[in-house]
């Protein structure tokens, strides 16, 4: 099951238990690993830290910029594993910027399914659940649901969140995103319990695993389901969404809060 776990890239493994591997698979892994690894380490995950900053902070006018320094840093690349890992970073980046800026939901979908495909060659819609996915790929499908979900296809939107979120454990980091997605379909639906049931648990997450970049749409999400629920706390989400909005320099996605409250909701923050 450890050896399994690793493959799918669930969790990374320490030295010690590479060192472990090494005698059931009579080579040394660390060594491997070394020889194989990706040649500027710390500027692609600069790159990806960027991109996961303007994903969570609705930051979309300006992800050109790191579509060109994925496409520059892929020209540099030995390791099979990352060359893999920034093409679908680029396929979806340039997805992303398909369905958000251009409203080109048709191409988006190709060009996200065309991700996937270079590690899950098999896929489709069709038999999507059939696979067992990496982070990557989970963010992937879940983008795919977004823009079936901008197609109409508002069932199979649901059908796909809920099927990513049995996909990953708490300690992921789609988790969640995945919980902040789902607390909207089920606001959508009028289901407000467990909307903010979804909320709390995408908050609890983030606070587990440290990564605070998508605390402030948790929250928000968390106010609005508070506020339908006639709970006095909900004033309190949401100045929490704004102040953490400020604290992260999300300002895009602080205007969009405020507006969303006062003409969706006619709440005045």
């Amino acid at each position: 099951e450890t050896i399994r776990r690793i493959e799918l890239g669930k969790v990374i493994p320490k030295f010690e238990t590479l060192e472990l591997l090494s005698l059931a698979y009579k080579q040394d892994l660390n060594a491997m690993f070394l020889k194989y690894r990706i040649d500027d380490c710390s500027y692609f995950y600069e790159i990806k830290n960027r991109l996961e900053r303007k994903f969570d902070g609705d930051e979309f006018d300006t992800l050109y910029i790191e579509l060109e320094e994925l496409n520059n840093c892929i020209k540099h690349i030995k390791s099979p594993f990352y060359k893999k890992l920034i093409e679908q970073l680029i396929l979806l980046t340039h997805a992303v910027i398909l369905y958000k800026n251009n409203n080109d939901n048709d191409e988006s979908l190709n060009k996200l399914i065309e991700a996937i495909k270079i590690t899950i060659p098999d896929f489709s819609l069709d038999n999507y659940n059939s696979f067992i996915y990496s982070s990557i790929e989970i963010r992937i499908l879940m983008n795919i649901a977004f823009v079936l979900n901008g197609l109409g296809h508002k069932d199979k939107y649901q059908e796909i969140m809920e099927f990513c979120i049995s996909s990953v454990d708490s300690n992921d980091e789609m988790y969640p995103k995945l919980c902040h997605n789902l607390a909207g379909v089920y606001r959508r639906n009028k289901n407000f319990e467990k909307a903010l049931k979804f909320s709390n648990m995408g908050i609890d997450a983030c606070q587990e695993i440290g990564d605070f970049n998508g605390l402030s749409i948790l929250y928000y999400g968390k106010g609005i389901a508070q506020y339908k629920l006639n709970k006095i706390e909900y004033k309190k989400s949401l100045e929490t969404s704004i102040v953490l909005c400020e604290a992260f320099g999300q300002e895009e996605l602080k205007d969009k809060i405020i507006s969303n409250c006062r003409e969706i909701f006619g709440i005045k923050m």
